[in-house]
């Protein structure tokens, strides 16, 4: 007799059962919702991110290509072979000191100098609104015309149409500068930006020989013109040029490298969430099939086969699972919409909402390996039920094994999420290392779990018997501590690493200024400036110590002899081979370094070229003392013999560089000086209004103001990893909550059972509270040790910065968990303590 086919025959019971509602699936619902939720709201927006980024990419450079130099301007035969192209524009960026006359504020601020072919792309936006040209144009009083951002005018406490003094130039404030086509994100900024036209830059006097300015050329190509092939030949034409081309296709480097790293970390978090949510999965499968085995047995006993019950089970599974990463996908596609709905004026990078298939895809397909690797044991365990549960009136399914062929699918499931892991990240190398830690997270938890319970069976009785019965409720069979131990302490381990790594970011730039940070550094001091400069400081009343340097950039181009293109460097190392560099020379080794290897030059050394570098570069470059460095400033070549490896501690912000030269090589090079003043915080304030008085063109940057800068940088970020983090915590708290909901029957008739023999309503939730702040500690030490163990990792062994234990912050956080477990769980046994006695005795 043929047997019916298995898909149809499994779909009909599988199509019966959903009829009955989805009681006992909201965990498991849920659980999907958040994971699929995190990594596809995540992915939408990086998506969202890139697409704006490449749609606005022409206006972000300014042109079709741009050729950048530092310090000097094109000369004539390279300006008219870049403008036989195409249209021209030119663009200068620096940093000067901005006063207000009316208030006597003074404030650094980022420059930017246009021309009248500004912009090429995109359009300028002020408030109130005005044609560029009119705004910058100088008006009949001889003042010339400026845009500000608001905060500029806030901290100089002027309005539009006030003035205020750059150099040794006035300006009148036309507007409010709301938006610039050319400027991405950026983490923090020095100053605001004050937008003004090439003429009026000239009549400042800031433009001096080696002064730090940066000069961009942005072309605007004809339709039929090909980029590449005009950067290309452009590089053959001028080898020897210094300037760094970028075409349109190339434009904001930094903020797409960034957007990786965020959304590879943040997808990693929201995966970490998933896998989480994976223990709910798991308990929510085998709690609704351990309420089906009478159910189960009954059908093997009219014939039905483990491969149909499988198979049918397993739809529902995926049915249900299709519901809950659906909704989680239609979450997460939304979020770019809700974004540009919410913050699209304050958002820091163009953002183009739509549908993105790719990572929505891949966070369906997370969603669906988590809920198959986490239901198939529990499935297995199913169609292995015997026909004989139904005589016997009880089955014990958790001795029951799934199967050797069950066991080799979730190994394949399991190999399958692993994979996709690293075939969606950025960086294979933080995927697998992401993989190996979740690997070791799963075995460390399930046996600190295991060793939590053993604990409390082993533990002094104590006298009271709420006390007792909560230790006794940890280590009963079927308790769900194993499961609430695992879940919120993978949660709170999730939490604790980012806030840990996030404290001790913070505390490390907190801690710098007040014992050994400079008050300020002084940039743009003319060689003829230097004598009057250090006069002043000198004189200063509370100067404590005070250091200068002569700058100037430089490219390596050269390594030992081979071409910095052909050179083998670390990537940690490979920042100082991009583009130009700041270096200096010196007679004296600076201030709080340390040489680790080699011979510092005698003072009075004018022989062959010799430089000292940073042991960090040295060994990133592969090279030490003896080998050569060569290094291209304003077009010649220089190599020089290493002569000494030195050791800096870049974080107590001492004036130092990566590359220092002997004496005797750079003198005659133009150049300019930078300067550090170390005084006490009330004297700040008085010696930048001095040297700003004496010194117009002097740009001082605040080293308390970007310290500030940065940590609310760091806190921005953070807040964004916490919030994934959450979602890890969230996903924990729903499981916890599975485990009491499936526990409830067992409490109701504890609780029956207590009242009977006298206990009252204050004793038993004494015991269910002491049983679930008993949980929520033991989660909250383990994920203290493994989270801090993690944390040291990261910070001494990634970031080399040191550790340090934020107690208040730690504190918080396991308190918080702790408090919602008690909370959660008594709110999922509340139900027990109303419940009348004779109903159930008399079931009984």
């Amino acid at each position: 007799m043929n047997s019916p086919p298995l898909l149809p025959q499994a779909w009909r019971i599988a199509r019966r059962e959903l009829r009955g509602g989805l009681r006992g699936f909201g965990v498991f619902l849920a659980c999907l919702f958040l994971g699929v939720f995190a990594i596809s709201a995540v992915g939408s927006f990086s998506a969202a991110a890139r697409s704006g980024l490449l749609t606005d990419a022409r206006a972000l450079l300014g042109g079709d290509l741009e050729a950048r130099l530092n310090h000097r301007e094109m000369s004539e035969a390279q300006l008219q072979h870049f403008a036989a192209s195409g249209e021209v524009s030119q663009v200068a960026d620096l940093r000067a000191m901005a006063r207000a006359p009316s208030s006597d504020q003074q404030l650094l601020v980022e420059v930017k100098a246009v021309d009248q072919a500004y912009p090429l792309h995109g359009r300028v936006a002020a408030e109130p609104q005005q044609e560029l040209s009119t705004a910058l144009a100088p008006s009949s009083d001889g003042l010339y015309g400026a845009l500000a951002e608001r905060a500029l005018l806030e901290r100089l406490e002027v309005q539009v149409g006030g003035e205020i003094l750059v150099g040794e130039a006035r300006f009148r404030i036309r507007g409010v500068l709301t938006h610039e086509p050319d400027r991405s994100i950026q983490a923090f900024t020095l100053g605001p930006r004050l937008l003004l036209s090439r003429a009026a830059l000239d009549a400042t006097g800031l433009l001096q020989p080696g002064s730090l300015v940066t000069y961009s050329y942005r072309l605007r190509l004809p339709p039929e013109s090909d980029v590449e092939t005009l950067k290309k030949e452009l590089q053959e034409r001028f080898p020897g040029a210094g300037w760094r081309l970028r075409s349109w296709k190339e434009a904001a480097p930094r903020v797409r490298m960034m957007i990786e790293r965020m959304t590879l970390n943040l997808t990693l978090i929201g995966l970490c969430a998933l896998l989480v949510g994976g223990v709910g999965v798991a308990g929510a499968v085998r709690g609704y099939l351990d309420g089906k085995v009478f159910h189960i047995a009954v059908m093997k006993c009219v014939g039905a086969g483990g491969r149909v019950i499988f198979t049918a089970y397993l739809l529902q599974v995926l049915v249900l699972g299709a519901l809950g990463a659906a909704a989680g996908l239609a979450a997460g596609a939304a979020v770019p919409w809700i974004a540009v709905k919410l913050a699209g004026e304050i958002l820091p990078l163009p953002l183009r909402p739509g549908l993105y298939p790719a990572p929505l895809l891949s966070a369906a397909l997370f969603g669906l390996l988590i809920a198959l690797v986490f239901s198939l044991k529990a499935l297995g365990v199913a169609r292995r039920v015997p026909p004989s549960a139904l005589f016997r009136g009880y089955i014990d399914t958790l001795r029951l094994s799934p199967g050797k062929g069950t066991w080799a699918a979730i190994g394949v499931f399991a190999s399958g999420l692993a994979l996709l892991a690293v075939a969606t990240s950025s960086d294979r190398r933080l995927a697998l290392w992401f993989i190996a830690g979740a690997l070791a997270c799963f075995v460390i938890f399930r046996g600190l779990a295991a060793l939590v319970i053993l604990g409390a069976r082993h533990a002094p009785r104590p006298k009271t018997p709420s006390l007792r019965l909560a230790l006794a409720n940890i280590h009963r069979p079927g308790s769900p501590a194993g499961s609430a131990v695992f879940s919120l302490g993978l949660g709170l381990t999730a939490l604790v690493i980012v806030v840990l790594v996030q404290a001790s970011l913070t505390r490390l730039v907190d801690d710098t200024v007040p014992d050994a940070a400079p008050a300020y550094f002084f940039l743009d001091i003319q060689p003829d400036q230097v004598a009057l400069f250090e006069e002043t400081l000198n004189a200063f009343p509370g100067l404590a110590r005070s250091e200068r340097f002569p700058t100037l950039r430089g490219r390596i181009v050269a390594i030992d002899g081979t071409p910095v293109e052909e050179a083998r460097i670390a990537p940690d190392v490979q920042w100082a081979v991009r583009g130009d560099r700041f270096l200096s020379y010196a007679e004296e080794l600076p201030h709080g370094t340390e040489l680790t290897a080699g011979r510092w030059w005698p003072p009075d050394y004018r022989g062959e070229p010799l430089v000292s570098l940073t042991a960090d570069v040295a060994e990133g470059f592969g090279v030490g003392v003896g080998d050569t460095l060569t290094v291209n400033i304003l077009g010649r070549d220089i190599t020089a013999e290493i002569a000494s490896l030195r050791e800096v501690d870049w974080t107590t912000l001492n004036l130092n560089f990566a590359l220092l030269f002997s004496p005797g090589v750079l003198e005659g090079a133009p150049q300019t000086s930078i300067a550090t003043a170390y005084v006490p915080q009330e004297r700040e304030t008085e010696l930048l209004r001095e040297v700003i008085d004496r010194f117009p063109n002097v740009s001082a940057i605040g080293v308390r103001e970007v310290l500030a800068n940065v940590s609310r940088t760091l806190e921005r970020f953070g807040t964004a990893f916490r919030a994934m983090a959450a979602v890890a915590l969230v996903s924990g708290f729903l499981v916890l909550a599975g485990a009491v909901s499936a526990d409830q029957h067992r409490r109701i008739q504890d609780a029956v059972i207590f009242k009977v023999c006298g206990a009252t309503r204050r004793d038993i939730l004494g015991a269910f509270a002491g049983e679930f702040v008993l949980l929520g500690a033991a989660a909250g030490v383990i994920s203290l040790l493994v989270g801090g163990a993690a944390a040291y990792g990261i910070l001494e062994g990634l970031m080399d910065v040191r550790f340090s234990l934020h107690p208040l912050s730690v504190l918080g956080t396991l308190v918080t968990g702790i408090l919602l477990t008690l909370a959660l769980g008594l709110l999922g046994t509340w139900k027990a303590l109303g419940q009348k006695p004779a109903v159930y005795l008399r079931e009984d």
